[in-house]
């Protein structure tokens, strides 16, 4: 009888434990977190329980606050070389380098713009628009491209209306809600053509958290063969993939030489190709 006490006590402590894992943000619908709590449940005897930090921290303190041990465990985040000596990656892009497809806002007056500078060495010519803080437009200035650099976000608008440079590239997932927000300016979405370099958002965590990370890993493997990955990865971003597609743009191909060596580029089942 005692034996048998011992057994329900261990067993009912077994599935009472819960091992807490914090992502940063607030939003339960967040496609990471969501992506994040599926493939976790592929380890069911760990109980992993994904909650929220809660707090609004700028992606740079996240960053080391995970690789501090401090309080966050996991952050998907695009891969660079700077961050992967930082904190350990699972090398899995999450977004299947959709990033990394651009689509530029153009004034009206300059609709045919990609028209009259069809080639990628007329294109080079033309001068970007970016905030001086974001990762692309380091990628951007790269390729020898100019790029004119804003302090605030809002501000690029504005800058753009105003002609100081020439056209605006945004993520395909940000152009349509972005062009809403700001259609009562003199501003349109360029019909013509797609800006693509490689880009690879991946799960980051501490540097000694490797069960974390191989947990993470086995949990996407696991979820691209079983054809839930792309179930969930088509939820949230199917609709605006096909608008694009049945657009049938033409491609200015980049390189992105910030881009880690490790990124599985290789392995195409992956990646997004829009070409």
């Amino acid at each position: 009888m005692r034996l048998f006490l011992l057994f329900i006590f261990m067993l009912l402590s077994s599935l009472s434990y819960a091992e807490t894992i914090i992502f940063p943000g607030f939003d339960r619908d967040d496609y990471s977190a969501v992506l994040l709590q599926h493939v976790l449940n592929y380890n069911p005897e760990n109980n992993y329980q994904v909650q929220f930090y809660n707090k609004e921290l700028p992606k740079s303190r996240v960053l080391k606050v995970i690789a501090n041990n401090a309080g966050i465990d996991v952050i998907s985040a695009g891969a660079t070389i700077e961050r992967e000596r930082l904190l350990l990656p699972v090398r899995f892009p999450i977004l299947k380098g959709l990033n990394g497809w651009r689509i530029a806002l153009v004034t009206k007056n300059n609709k045919d713009l990609f028209l009259q500078n069809h080639s990628l060495d007329k294109f080079k010519t033309l001068t970007a628009g970016q905030l001086h803080s974001w990762s692309d437009t380091k990628i951007i200035a790269s390729n020898g491209i100019n790029v004119e650099k804003g302090s605030s976000y809002s501000g690029l608008f504005t800058m753009l209306e105003n002609n100081r440079f020439d056209y605006f590239p945004r993520s395909i997932l940000e152009i349509r809600w972005e062009y809403e927000k700001h259609k009562d300016r003199n501003i349109m979405i360029e019909p013509h053509q797609l800006i693509h370099y490689p880009t690879a958002y991946f799960f980051f965590v501490n540097k000694n958290n490797t069960k974390l990370a191989n947990d993470i890993s086995v949990g996407l493997e696991k979820a691209l063969k079983d054809g839930s990955f792309e179930r969930i990865f088509s939820q949230y971003f199917g609709r605006e993939i096909k608008k694009v597609q049945q657009e049938k743009r033409k491609v200015f191909t980049l390189n992105n030489p910030f881009l880690p060596s490790q990124v599985p580029l290789l392995r195409n089942e992956l990646w997004l190709d829009l070409h």
